[in-house]
């Protein structure tokens, strides 16, 4: 049944939200406009590529800093 599906646009909010940045959310935002305007294609398009990214920002979150990035951002810790 197609009330049981989530939609895409909300998928792709729901992942800006948990893991974008401020960035990621106004590009949606905008694409989101875009799309308002009469521009589908393109914004169905860009709408993929931020997901995308979403998906590669999260895979970045998961590696754990090394101890030089450690240090750049926090110099006072004892690694």
């Amino acid at each position: 049944m197609i009330e049981d599906e989530t939609p895409f646009i909300q998928i792709v909010f729901e992942e800006v939200e948990e893991y974008g940045n401020a960035e990621h959310l106004q590009r949606l935002f905008n694409l989101m406009e875009a799309a308002l305007i009469g521009q589908c294609g393109k914004a169905r398009k860009e709408i993929d590529e931020l997901w995308f990214e979403i998906q590669d920002h999260k895979e970045w979150l998961k590696i754990p800093p090394e101890e030089e990035e450690l240090l750049l951002h926090h110099p006072n810790m004892c690694v």
